[in-house]
């Protein structure tokens, strides 16, 4: 029989539960680490995630700033967020940047003990 990939079933059978074959994403696997670094791979797993995002959403906080520039003109495209919503994002990242520095902080100071 087919496995169906996505129901996590086989095909042919009727009225199984499908499993979930969602399991998170993991730069840095944990598994068969020691304990130290299972600690280590979940901290770069989150910060490496932190940063990714961060950067994604200044790089959309740019491109909308430069449509709103722009919005003289009738052709363009107006600007893909309100002020409220710039300025969540803008409070997203930066507390998400404070909260890893916070982290990364932790981190260095256990090292030194």
């Amino acid at each position: 029989m087919a496995k169906d990939f996505n129901a996590g079933t086989d095909a042919g059978d009727s009225g199984a539960r499908p499993v979930s074959q969602f399991k998170p994403f993991e730069w840095v696997p944990p598994r068969g680490l020691d304990p130290s670094r299972q600690h280590q791979a979940a901290f770069l797993n989150d910060a490496r995630d932190v940063v990714q995002g961060a950067l994604l959403l200044v790089q959309l906080l740019q491109w909308d700033e430069e449509l709103r520039d722009a919005e003289s003109s009738d052709t363009d495209p107006a600007p893909l967020l309100d002020t409220c919503q710039r300025g969540s994002l803008q409070r997203f990242v930066a507390v998400s940047l404070g909260l890893l520095h916070a982290r990364i902080e932790a981190q260095c100071e256990a090292m030194r003990e």
